[in-house]
């Protein structure tokens, strides 16, 4: 058993390794888009979300 967690599925769309992953803007508690802080070295204006893929359902033909 190990004694490390294996990383989250947020951590690993962060990093960019092997999920699909998005950047879209960031937003506050009430949904307005949050700006950047100048001040500070990382950007908070945009975020890192996970996508997950839809399969598309095969069609089935009727028989009639």
């Amino acid at each position: 058993m190990s004694r490390f967690k294996p990383p989250s599925q947020e951590e690993l769309a962060r990093r960019g390794i092997g999920v699909n992953a998005k950047k879209v803007r960031a937003r506050n508690s009430d949904g307005t888009l949050k700006a950047d802080d100048p001040s500070t070295p990382e950007n908070e204006a945009w975020t890192t979300k996970v996508v997950k893929s839809v399969k598309k359902a095969s069609k089935t033909k009727k028989k009639g």
